[in-house]
């Protein structure tokens, strides 16, 4: 017999799966299936399994609490940013795109500094017509947006039609990135709430 407050402890405060709880009690999967079913313990999800095996410290993110005047005229900015530049059909990834910096460095900032996010978990895809410098537009965003060169990917436009002297930057259009679907989540509910509210 497997005492509940054991299973609970392992299950849910530590973050063991099945077969490494089983693994560790000398038992088999079906065993602790069986009692986690007796004891009507809800079983993880596949998604919140993986999530858990992907951020074994937990979330690579901390929403802040408290905010100054400042840090709320940011988050309002960003949401709206977000509402009106981001993509919103991903569902596990935070994505925003834009050739003027500005307006990325306000998003990156909102990751940064209200949603806790490492900047090294940050990555840029920049998209670059083929006739544009592509050590100088790295240099330019790694530089301008403080993002690691290593975490900055650059592509060529794949659309033919595109021509020269219709590109408004030399340095081409950037998208942030962040992967992670519970901060996506919390985000889209924010934008929602605000949209909402003034609307």
């Amino acid at each position: 017999m497997i005492k509940k407050i054991k299973l609970l402890y392992l299950y849910n405060d530590k973050k063991l799966s099945m077969m490494e709880i089983a693994n560790k009690l000398g038992v088999t999967h079906a065993t602790i299936y069986y009692w986690l079913k007796k004891y009507n313990i809800k079983r993880r999800s596949w998604q919140d399994s993986s999530y858990i095996k992907q951020n074994p410290g937990g979330d690579p993110f901390k929403i802040k609490d408290r905010l100054s005047n400042k840090e709320k005229g940011l988050l309002m900015c960003a949401l709206m940013l977000y509402c009106g530049e981001g993509n919103r059909s991903n569902k596990h990834s935070t994505q925003l795109a834009n050739l003027d910096h500005r307006i990325l460095k306000i998003f990156i900032e909102f990751l940064r500094k209200i949603c806790g996010v490492d900047n090294n978990k940050i990555s840029l895809y920049v998209q670059l017509h083929k006739k544009f410098n592509r050590d100088k537009a790295l240099g330019y965003w790694s530089k301008t947006l403080l993002i690691p060169k290593p975490q900055i990917s650059i592509y060529p436009h794949t659309d033919k039609r595109s021509k020269l002297e219709e590109q408004r930057s030399k340095f081409g259009i950037a998208r942030i990135q962040f992967n992670n679907y519970k901060l996506k989540s919390w985000i889209e509910k924010q934008s929602d709430y605000y949209l909402g509210k003034f609307s």
